[in-house]
């Protein structure tokens, strides 16, 4: 097994099912912490700064197009979401998976959205019921969009397009939040108890990288985003294991049913480790990120972690 060729990307810790296990409280607390931003770290390994929030890049990590085509174009998010008026104004309440959107619904929705977007010279794509792309001409320029994460929960007004061809752009968002309320669908949705579809989220604009560099051994995730990195780095993909595989790569556990994350993962890993002597990498949505290695079992001055939702040192530990 790789040296330092094992990451896990894990669930956000208030996620992670109470009480830990004893040995888990134990190799956190005795591991290196460190304070860079996950998506940092992820991208370093596959050689780039930043994960850019890229519509490009997902939609190569999707696998029904080749690079060739990819670049012939550029590309955007167009990703279903629920806006909701109150007294304040209208904030973005749910976009994407938070919907529960299927096939034939999204089906529904897009069929009436074609004819706009193809007017403006765009194509619409939906990939995946809640993950909708925009095909533009390789010449096309686009205003700052903001992603949904940045946006979520928030004013839509404070995060509408801005800059280059801004107006444009707010006048499809507009029409295709007429098309959508009006939609006899969100009227069966409302009855079912789902919130609405009633709009579209514009985001991910920026280029494809050049180029990355293989820096992993393999990918194991469902992240179109993930996966764009790994095939534009020439990293090989796989399906998501049902438990620790003992093998190097990134293991993409953020969906992982709860209940599994301990038994099956966890520590079944921390078990190797400390036979097989490599050094894990354990990334935190959300942060922090932790650094095992199997000497760090003499740690034995340091009390076991109990709640990573409370940063103690943040700062770059000892290797």
């Amino acid at each position: 097994m790789s040296a330092a060729g094992v990451h896990l990307l894990l669930p956000p810790p208030r996620r992670w099912p109470r009480p830990w296990p004893g040995a888990v409280a134990r190799a956190l607390g005795r591991a290196e912490r460190f304070g860079q931003a996950p998506d940092a770290v992820i991208a370093a390994l596959f050689g780039l700064r930043a994960l850019p929030a890229s519509a490009a890049l997902a939609r190569l990590g999707e696998g029904d197009i080749d690079i060739d085509t990819l670049r012939a174009h550029r590309w955007l998010r167009a990703d279903p979401a629920w806006i909701r008026a109150d007294i304040n104004g209208a904030r973005l309440c749910g976009i994407g998976p938070m919907l529960a959107l299927g096939a034939e619904e999204a089906d529904a929705f897009a069929a009436g959205l074609r004819a706009m977007f193809a007017d403006a010279g765009h194509a619409l794509e939906v990939v995946a019921p809640t993950r909708w792309y925009l095909r533009l001409p390789r010449d096309a320029e686009l205003p700052h969009l903001a992603t949904p994460v940045e946006a979520l929960g928030e004013d839509v007004f404070d995060h509408r397009p801005e800059g280059t061809d801004a107006r444009a752009w707010r006048a499809l968002e507009s029409e295709a939040q007429v098309g959508l309320h009006q939609h006899p669908r969100n009227a069966m949705r409302v009855r079912a108890g789902l919130p609405p579809v009633n709009a579209l989220w514009f985001w991910g604009g920026e280029a494809l990288p050049d180029m990355a560099r293989a820096g992993l051994s393999g990918l194991a995730s469902d992240d179109p985003l993930l996966r764009g990195a790994a095939g534009l780095a020439g990293i090989p993909l796989a399906p998501l294991p049902a438990r620790w595989p003992a093998a190097a790569g990134l293991y993409d556990l953020r969906g992982i049913r709860a209940g599994a994350l301990y038994a099956d993962w966890l520590l079944p890993a921390l078990d190797a480790m400390r036979t097989e002597k490599f050094v894990m990498q354990w990334v935190c949505e959300e942060g922090p990120v932790f650094e095992l290695r199997p000497s760090q079992r003499w740690r034995f001055w340091r009390k076991p972690l109990g709640a990573l939702e409370t940063p103690t040192d943040t700062g770059e530990g000892e290797r």
